[in-house]
């Protein structure tokens, strides 16, 4: 589903005057400055001058809503998610804040906050094919598989080449245990994809999120074989070897993404992880260090740093880190845990004590909520015992 993620590059907003008088010209001017480095490229630059500007002026929706596009261009989806919102409780009609909101809350993978603002977008402009699309991917991934499907296909009727809507329709049928549409729609994305890779990566991806790891390692594998240049598919070549545990492989081909993408957050991750994960703790940790600088908001990044530096031995080094990913994500246990042994290993014992609490607490939590599910199924009865087959 992350192919319909598409990059926030939403257009800046333009400028909208102060709700104040004095100084409006010099800050106009920080404003037109942060715009110019936001454009530039120069992120840090653009953040600090919509901040100066929001101390000024803290209901600004420009400055509030191009700051939020400087966190999510720096991967920070948390944080862009929180100025957003506070831009759209000053403007809430805001179609372009609404659209960011959805798309940063797709990077976190979590659509069912993502179908609201594009739920919205779409009673507003039911034509818009980019807003259709996104409605749908957050469908199809929150167990509503056929809403998605109804909305996908008059939009692949008008638009019978676009190979994207066609990917996710055949996506949708396959999620509504409607094999033999989706079999059809697929045959259809063959025949309109524009090249023999594009359609390989396409299904890789499909099956892929299928968990059909060793059909994804065929597909990928065409795709290099077709365009070894084809953006991504080393990376997603060496998760599908990843999904299979074959570890060599898996390096082979994210180290290939790397050498061709030096930017890819992605692939600096993957291969970190699993390289902490195989006990090469000193080898994850450059290329750990490296994703968190490219996706700061990634949790797991730190969660695997401080995994390897207290598994190195170095619980003053891991504590920041596990506490940073604990912060990040505070419904992960196995981030609180491994804090509780950092902590403890520096005789922090009573932190130690409220982290494994924490841990506890958790788990009570999952189990609650697995036991309501089956209930809810029928197969526990309320005493516990099972009333199925």
């Amino acid at each position: 589903m992350k192919l319909l993620v598409v990059a926030l590059a939403i257009a800046l907003l333009v400028w909208a005057p102060f709700g104040f008088c004095a100084g409006a010209d010099t800050a106009k001017e920080m404003f037109d400055a942060a715009v110019q480095a936001m454009q530039a490229g120069n992120y840090q630059q653009a953040e600090t001058g919509f901040r100066k500007i929001l101390a000024l002026d803290p209901h600004n929706v420009s400055a509030l809503a191009n700051l939020g596009i400087a966190y999510a261009k720096t991967r920070r989806y948390t944080e862009a998610i929180d100025e957003y919102k506070k831009a759209l409780s000053v403007d809430p009609g805001q179609a372009e804040i609404q659209l960011n909101l959805g798309l940063a809350y797709m990077k976190e993978d979590d659509y069912a906050d993502a179908l609201s603002y594009f739920r919205q977008l779409y009673d507003r402009d039911a034509s818009n094919p980019k807003v259709t699309m996104l409605l749908a991917t957050c469908l199809i991934s929150s167990g509503h598989a056929d809403q998605g499907a109804g909305l996908l296909e008059p939009l692949t009727l008008a638009n019978p080449g676009d190979a994207t809507a066609l990917y996710l329709l055949g996506l949708a049928y396959t999620r509504a245990g409607q094999a033999d549409r989706a079999k059809e729609t697929f045959t259809k994305l063959f025949a309109t994809a524009a090249t023999p890779a594009q359609t390989n990566f396409l299904m890789g991806e499909a099956y892929a999120d299928a968990t059909d790891y060793p059909k994804a390692e065929q597909a990928f594998e065409a795709v290099v074989q077709a365009d070894a240049s084809f953006p991504g598919a080393h990376r997603e070549l060496g998760k599908a070897f990843l999904g299979e545990n074959k570890n060599a492989d898996a390096e082979r081909e994210l180290r290939l993404a790397i050498r061709d993408n030096p930017e890819d957050g992605d692939a600096y991750y993957y291969l970190g992880a699993m390289l902490v994960q195989s006990e090469r703790y000193q080898d994850g940790l450059p290329l750990l260090e490296k994703a968190s600088g490219l996706m700061p908001g990634a949790w797991a990044t730190y969660f695997y740093m401080g995994k390897a530096e207290l598994l190195l031995g170095h619980a003053d080094a891991s504590a920041p880190l596990l506490r940073k990913a604990t912060e990040m994500n505070p419904d992960d246990a196995g981030s609180f845990y491994l804090l509780a042994r950092a902590l403890r290993a520096e005789g922090r014992t009573q932190a130690a004590a409220e982290a494994l609490r924490r841990v506890a607490a958790l788990h009570e939590t999952d189990l609650n909520v697995e036991r309501r599910a089956l209930r809810d199924a029928g197969i526990v009865k309320n005493g516990g015992a099972e009333s199925g087959p």
